[in-house]
């Protein structure tokens, strides 16, 4: 047998942009140091020539140095000449800034518009440094921020570690464009002046922006697990920074509103403490209970049977706390207050805003319940209250009959990392981006988004569902209990989906109390009343006002009397007598299905300022 060859890999970059290793490396410790220090490694690829042909050592932090400290005592000179000669490679002109700490020009030191703390009566506060392009924790010297758009880029910090700018390929005392601004300046068709790794593609930024989550769950139900895996996810984010997250569960039983209200005073300092140092915190209330499915009310007390239930309102109050309230109120005030302005080393804007009145103060209501709790307008109601009395910013809810923690803890967590981690300032926009990337969650349920917009400086309660296209069970995600027959008065359970998928997919439905059919209608296009929430990668997942109002009710019948009415006219010919019709054998069924194609309604209007229908 032919001895196998031994192929070396090369220095590239992974899909995900983040993970980028070079063989024959074995790294003890961090490669990229949290101590503004050089790390401690040991690293077995050669700076200088081929792979495993000059061995270097650095000491290392961790307690494996006993083991290699014979090594690490004889080569200690060459690992610091090691290192002075990296930094060395990367050097620019230094200045000094008002502290008094040298800072390296063009490389994100004391110079980058990440905010920190100026309150010399608080704690400091870090947010931390991460790359704008793929997100990885980053230190200087081994980064550099854009003088156009102010984007942070990492760089390896040896060769073949992980970096988004390969190591020692930036020139020094030039000013450093990122990949987006050198191809959109005058330059634009001159290749990069350094070599980039993976795929630089800007969309937001990652800061670990202090947060507090209160988990609220009905004591009978055992065990918290939809607090404990929001907890989980976020604690892989805010592992360099600990002080700036509170985590905190509380238990609802009988009589038992004091004692666990109580239990948020830490949380109480910790919101006046960032709001001190001019970091307002962003608050998650998550809540997981049953609800009634009668009346909506949420339950508190009890188990499944004999248990008390009352509106979200009380629960909130009473769990919560005045203080703990006020705190989420001052927050939200000293966010809408902020009066920071950041601009580039070019006077421009950057590319995102990273400033309080962004990033920080939001207060988010995660209700996690059987459908009643949304679906029943007499405790709806109480949920839209809580967005127009701005107590909270926006509260998502689920509207499936039977919403269980494990199918919607998927969409829970990512929200709260989506806005909270990387600043998704924009609720609506970024809510169909994380429910496009997690359409099976519409499998078993809803989500219905309650949230607060200002136009022309007047606030308005925005009340939308996001519902899936699902081939005999919701048309366009909704249900619909109206018929064209008069006199029928069917349940949601008479009327039946049809699908067709035969070229363009049509839905349609019928009545089997009276057997009434509507017109087909494109599932592959927005209409009057259902938009699609992103075209490409969640075409059959739609969006409407929630609550349907009486004309989304009579969608497929008002679409049905006027294609009939078209099709009446259009098989006319012109100057029979009124009420003659002449038509050959079959033609008036092949037009009739040509103007249900064509019938399509484009009328747009503004979703904007949408009263919740009484």
């Amino acid at each position: 047998m032919a001895p196998k060859k031994v192929r070396k890999s090369t220095a590239g970059g992974h899909f995900s942009g983040i993970s980028r290793a070079g063989p024959g490396t074995v790294v003890i410790g961090s490669m990229v140091p949290q101590d503004g220090m050089p790390g401690r490694s040991f690293e077995m690829s050669s700076l200088l020539g081929n792979d495993g042909e000059v061995v270097r050592f650095t000491q290392a932090r961790s307690a494996t140095t006993a083991v290699l400290s014979g090594v690490i005592d004889n080569d200690m000179q060459v690992a610091q000449q090691t290192v002075a000669s990296a930094a060395g490679s990367v050097a620019f002109s230094s200045r000094v800034d008002t502290t008094g700490q040298e800072v390296q020009n063009h490389q994100c030191g004391s110079t980058d518009n990440t905010p920190t703390s100026n309150n010399p009566s608080s704690d400091v506060i870090h947010v931390g440094k991460y790359c704008h392009f793929c997100c990885d924790q980053v230190q200087p010297p081994f980064c550099y921020k854009c003088v156009e758009c102010a984007a942070v880029m990492c760089q390896q910090f040896v060769p073949r570690s992980s970096g988004c700018i390969y190591f020692g390929t930036v020139e020094a005392n030039k000013d450093f464009l990122c990949p987006i601004c050198a191809r959109t300046a005058a330059g634009k068709d001159a290749p990069l002046p350094y070599a980039v790794l993976g795929y630089w593609i800007r969309q937001k930024v990652k800061m670990t922006w202090p947060m507090a989550i209160v988990s609220l769950t009905l004591e009978s139900m055992k065990d918290d697990y939809l607090g404990l895996t929001v907890k989980c996810e976020v604690d892989n984010h805010y592992r360099d920074n600990r002080k700036n997250l509170f985590v905190q569960g509380l238990h609802m039983r009988m009589g038992a509103h004091v004692s666990e209200s109580r239990k948020l005073a830490e949380g109480v300092q910790f919101m006046k403490r960032n709001i001190e140092g001019e970091f307002p915190p962003n608050t998650y209330v998550i809540i997981d209970t049953h609800s009634d499915e009668y009346s909506g009310m949420l339950q508190h007390t009890g188990g499944h049977t004999g248990g008390t239930n009352t509106n979200i309102t009380e629960i909130v109050t009473a769990y919560l706390g005045k203080e703990f309230l006020k705190g989420m109120e001052n927050a939200s005030v000293a966010a809408r207050n902020d009066k920071t302005v950041v601009t580039t080393e070019r006077g421009k804007q950057p590319w995102c805003n990273l400033t309080a009145k962004a990033r920080g103060g939001r207060r988010v209501l995660l209700l996690v319940s059987c459908g009643p709790a949304i679906r029943v307008h007499h405790h709806f109601d109480s949920v839209v209250e809580l967005v127009n009395k701005d107590v909270f910013d926006f509260v998502l809810g689920f509207g499936g009959s039977g919403t269980l923690p494990s199918f919607v803890s998927s969409v829970v967590r990512s929200l709260v990392v989506e806005s909270g981690v990387f600043g998704g300032t924009d609720v609506w926009a970024s809510f169909c981006s994380l429910i496009a990337s997690n359409q099976s969650v519409l499998d078993y349920t809803t989500a219905v988004l309650v949230y607060a917009v200002t136009v022309d400086g007047k606030r308005h309660v925005e009340c939308r569902q996001i519902a899936k296209n699902m081939p005999g069970l919701r048309a366009f995600g909704a249900e619909y209990k109206s018929c064209g027959t008069a006199g029928c008065n069917p349940s949601p359970s008479h009327i039946r989906v049809f699908n067709r998928n035969k070229g363009r997919p049509k839905v349609s439905v019928r009545c089997l109390k009276c057997g009434w059919k509507s017109a087909w209608v494109r599932t592959d296009e927005d209409n009057k009343h259902f938009k699609r929430v992103q075209a490409v990668l969640a075409p059959q997942v739609f969006w409407h006002h929630f609550p349907p109002s009486t004309d989304l009710q009579n969608f497929f019948v008002d679409l049905t009397n006027k294609t009939k009415d078209e099709s009446n006219v259009s098989s006319q010919p012109s100057g029979a007598k009124e009420g003659k019709v002449k038509a050959g054998k079959g033609k008036g069924k092949n037009k009739r299905h040509d103007m249900i194609d064509a019938d399509m309604i484009d009328e747009e209007f503004d979703p904007i300022a949408m009263e919740v229908d009484r």
